[in-house]
């Protein structure tokens, strides 16, 4: 059976005090992880915008592509036995972890989509008990509108192969554009249909803070 890639989706908020370890650690952990093969794309970004109440302290998210669910897996057993590691995730406490794929199957590559200067969202949630028929539709009322705003990019849905929970990433071409955009779908009722049948576990807006 052919081995798509998938996507590991770290969440992380950065404990009270340890702003300047949690720097230090990560450039030392993401050293090691690039440093293992299995390994197709990393990277880091920073989350100025949270809903429905703001974070105590920064909070940062990790993307990281590998070429299987196997290789991640082979990877996070060798890292997470480390020092790098265990330095690191001292630092943050997690706020959500995921590992998907895109939902339709698609080999999805982020980097095709943003660049310095873009906005991207990501959200992780899942449809209510007793919802979930009606999601499909939902989202698709929803995002038809969000399709419609300008400086927007992409959508794209992903399932989280543990959970189930379903992932979005949104990306926009710049912050005006963003906060445009959500000025303007925060008054419209499809939002408000859509967003009331989901258990949201994380949601963040991220600005491109390394992908070296």
């Amino acid at each position: 059976m052919e081995q798509k890639p998938i996507f590991e989706i770290a969440i992380r908020k950065v404990k009270q005090g340890k702003e300047k370890e949690f720097r230090a650690a990560r450039s030392a952990f993401i050293k090691k992880l690039k440093e293992q093969d299995g390994i197709e794309k990393d990277w880091e970004f920073k989350s100025f915008f949270t809903m429905p109440e703001p974070d105590e302290t920064d909070v940062f998210v990790g993307m990281t592509r590998y070429e299987s669910p196997e290789a991640m897996q082979k990877i996070a057993g060798q890292l997470m036995q480390s020092q790098e590691a265990a330095n690191f995730f001292s630092t943050f406490d997690m706020k959500s972890f995921v590992a998907v794929q895109p939902e339709d199957g698609s080999y999805f590559k982020l980097e095709d989509h943003i660049k310095d200067g873009n906005v991207l969202e990501v959200a992780v949630r899942s449809p209510k008990a007793g919802m979930e028929s009606k999601f499909s539709e939902a989202r698709k009322g929803f995002f038809g509108l969000v399709a419609q705003q300008d400086g927007y990019l992409f959508d794209k849905e992903f399932v989280d192969l543990q959970s189930g929970d379903k992932v979005v990433l949104i990306g926009w071409e710049s912050m005006e554009a963003f906060q445009k955009a959500l000025g303007v779908l925060q008054t419209k009722p499809e939002m408000g249909a859509f967003f009331g049948m989901l258990d949201v576990k994380a949601y963040q807006a991220l600005m491109l803070s390394s992908n070296e």
